[in-house]
Order: structure tokens, then sequence, then C-alpha cells
């Protein structure tokens, strides 16, 4: 009798995340959400075989790599202000319009008070931006609880965190990439197909070595509307090459299974 075929999930949290959100879809069970992906996932798997007398299947894990982390600053530390009011006189273009700003509602102050005040509307508003990322990253975190809580097969992993830029108010995701290569690497003795949900091309690396030593890899692509429809967002190509099956999951077929729905438009209504 043949032994059965070991799956693993590895899930790049924030290429789900916005594929869902791209395609404007809301999950309610995660674990429901993950066995009809598993489902869909074996049938591409037993069609690229072409052969009935494949083994039995089991779902060993998700692991699902996450956004957890922020760079820690302290706004109120005299080394840290020092250090970003450098950065923020560096800017050219956006200290001159801060001082076009402040001149504009200081009149008749003095250069060095239009500066001072310049910078005072910079670290303020920087400063309420980086709270409201704070705040995401405390929202994804009770968001991930939940999961944990939820359910036993899905494996949250908070791996990455937000490199931040306060001259351009942007945050940069990092260490994601490297951790679900790190582990489809280290974790193979754990399965034979692993399905990676991700668009991203950094998972090249991984893919082959784990191709190399046996496993075989689908990939999952998000698609609106229903087949033969190919719009969403876009998956390397570089990626569907490698894969040895692609798993195509449509919208229409995620809520006609109520695995996901549409979430409804809010209505105000006005008291007479």
């Amino acid at each position: 009798m043949n032994a059965s075929r070991r799956f693993a999930i590895f899930v790049d949290g924030s290429n789900l995340i916005g594929d869902l959100r791209t395609l404007n879809l809301h999950v309610g069970d995660y674990e429901q959400f993950f066995s009809y992906l598993f489902k869909q996932s074996v049938e591409a798997w037993k069609c690229c075989f072409h052969d009935t007398s494949l083994p039995a299947v089991e779902l060993r894990r998700v692991y699902w790599y996450a956004l957890g982390h922020i760079d820690d600053w302290d706004l109120s530390n005299t080394e840290a202000l020092k250090f970003l009011r450098e950065q923020f006189e560096k800017d050219k273009v956006g200290y001159k319009d801060a001082i076009s700003n402040a001149g504009k509602t200081n009149p008749g102050k003095s250069q060095s008070a239009i500066a001072e005040a310049a910078w005072q509307a910079y670290i303020a508003d920087r400063r309420s931006w980086y709270d409201s990322k704070k705040d995401q990253i405390a929202s994804m975190k009770r968001f991930y609880h939940g999961i944990r809580r939820d359910t036993d097969f899905i494996d949250v992993r908070d791996v990455a965190h937000w490199k931040v830029n306060f001259a351009d108010r942007r945050v940069d995701e990092k260490g994601l990439d490297t951790a679900l290569a790190v582990d489809m690497v280290a974790l193979e003795q754990n399965y034979d197909v692993a399905i990676l949900i991700s668009g991203d091309a950094d998972n090249l690396p991984g893919i082959n070595y784990i191709k190399e030593h046996n496993k075989t890899v689908g990939l999952v692509e998000f698609l609106k509307g229903h087949p033969p429809e190919k719009r969403g967002r876009n998956t390397s190509n570089r990626l569907k090459l490698q894969a040895d099956f692609i798993v195509q999951i449509y919208e229409t077929d995620l809520t006609k299974q109520k695995v996901a729905s549409t979430p409804q438009p809010t209505i105000t209504t006005f008291k007479k």
C-alpha cells in the first residue's frame, strides 16, 4: 500500500490579505478556508499525474508568515529627535515646503521661529502617522491571536517587521520572504507537497531547492470572477513556471461554497 502524501501550505500573510482585499472578500473561518484550498490543491495535484491510483493525502500544517513588529522609535528621546531633525533638514523639497507652510501660518515671525514652527509641525505629523502604524500592528496581533485560538493546524509565525521611513511616511516589510523560504527548506522532512500562497519571486530559491530534493510544489493563484477569466493581482510568471502545478481559486467559487463572503455596503439612515 502506498504511503499517504503529506501536504503543507506556506502562506505569505501579506500577500494573502492583499489578494482578499483585491477580490473584496471577507473570510470568517480560516480553518474552513484552508480546508477548501487544500481540497482544490489536491485536485490540481492529481490532474498533474493523470493517475487514478494516487495514494491518500493529508494536510500536515498551514504555516502562515505574518507581520508582527515595527521599528521601535521613542519620539520623546532627545537623540532620536536630533537624528530625525537632521534628516528633515536634509530633505530639500520637503523642508522647503514645510518652511513655506510655516511662513504662511506665522506671518511676521523671524526665520528661526518659522524654521522651528516647521519642525514642530513636521514631527507632530510624523508622531500621528507612526502611532497609526503601531495601532495597525496591534490590530494585526489581535487578528492573529483569534486565528491561533480558533484552529489547531494553522501555525502563525510573527516573523516580519515594518522598517520605518519617516521622511516619506512609508513602511517597508522585511523578513517575511526570508523566513518562509528558510522554513520550506528546514521543514522538508515534514511534507511531500508544498502549496505556496505568494506572488513574490523571492521564493524561487527555496522552491528550486526543495524540488531538487524530490518535493512537489503547487502555487495558489486567486482570480476575480469565474473561469476562464484571469483577472487578479499579479503573480510572478517566474514562480508559475517553476511550480509543478497551479491552483486557481476563483472569487465566485469562494463565495458559492460559503468559504468567503462579499462585505455588504454600509447604508446610512437619517432620522426625520
